[in-house]
């Protein structure tokens, strides 16, 4: 997209160049720089005050847009421009108000959900979301596997550096082995060998198609508002009921922080039960313990 440098739009452009590059994925992304350009683009970059961020936000409640929506728009302004200042565009930034909402999603998949959805995906789509419901991976993590990362006899997965800033290995079992079993029998494309886990046509599957397919196919399964960020959701959600820990699940998804990992809202209803059932106990005189209900 052609932009006038010095601007807001070109910061916007230069900014999804990045995003592109380095495999930072969301299907919002787009939308909301487009909106960000026809609201501040033709602004100088070093003329953007908070007052200008105000009356966006004055302009987008007027609108009716919700406040987790207004909120992302903030976030990615402020990262553009944040990326400029790294480039020596700007030497200074801003203040950018933050809104107060609840931004905690409740999205889910069960497995008919998903089966649903992957009947309408081309295979390497459909193992794509596959491994991002048997990890809780995020997409990118998933689309710049390269073989080099695949132990395939020490049955390993290997990432070395993620979105928080650290690389973890998970090992291959169940569905996640039958996925990079699949993969590695498709690898081939005419006469030559993908070097990338997912492939369509030997060339690694780029994001914006998988966007594509992706809402396609949500479409046809009757499931419009399903997220692939729900996937993970419900990995998470799906080790602690199972009784993995807390620990343990955030190694496998990546979350750095508990308190990333907590904005799920996931109810560890194993644990609460033994809480219960030990205070009960201890109310009641039996002497027993939380680590002895354990």
């Amino acid at each position: 997209m052609f932009s006038t440098p010095g601007t807001v739009a070109h910061c916007l452009d230069t900014y999804q160049a990045r995003c592109d590059r380095e495999g930072i994925t969301s299907e919002a992304i787009p939308s909301i720089l487009k909106h960000l350009a026809a609201q501040l683009g033709t602004l100088a970059l070093t003329d953007v005050t908070t007052q200008h961020v105000e009356e966006m936000i004055s302009a987008m409640q007027t609108q009716d847009y919700k406040p987790a929506t207004i909120q992302s728009h903030i976030a990615y302004l402020g990262a553009a421009m944040r990326y400029a200042r790294k480039r020596g565009e700007l030497v200074s930034l801003p203040h950018f108000p933050t809104l107060k909402f609840d931004n905690a999603r409740q999205g889910f998949f069960e497995p008919a959900e998903l089966d649903a959805i992957c009947a309408y995906l081309p295979a390497p789509y459909a193992d794509v979301a596959r491994l991002g419901y048997s990890t809780g991976w995020r997409l990118s993590e998933i689309l710049t596997l390269h073989w080099s990362q695949v132990d395939r006899q020490a049955k390993t997965i290997t990432l070395r550096r993620t979105k928080n800033g650290h690389g973890r290995a998970l090992p291959l079992v169940g569905d996640r082995l039958d996925i990079i079993e699949r993969r590695w029998r498709e690898r081939a494309h005419g006469d030559q060998l993908s070097e990338w886990v997912f492939h369509a046509k030997g060339r690694r599957v780029d994001r914006s198609y998988f966007w594509h397919f992706w809402k396609i196919a949500r479409e046809k399964a009757g499931l419009p508002t399903k997220l692939f960020h729900d996937l993970r959701r419900t990995a998470a959600r799906d080790m602690i009921a199972a009784g993995c820990d807390y620990q343990t699940a955030m190694q496998v998804t990546g979350h750095k922080t508990m308190s990333m990992f907590l904005r799920y809202q996931i109810i560890d209803l194993r644990g609460m039960r033994k809480g219960l059932e030990a205070m009960d106990s201890h109310r009641n005189g039996n002497g027993q313990h939380l680590h002895d209900a354990a």
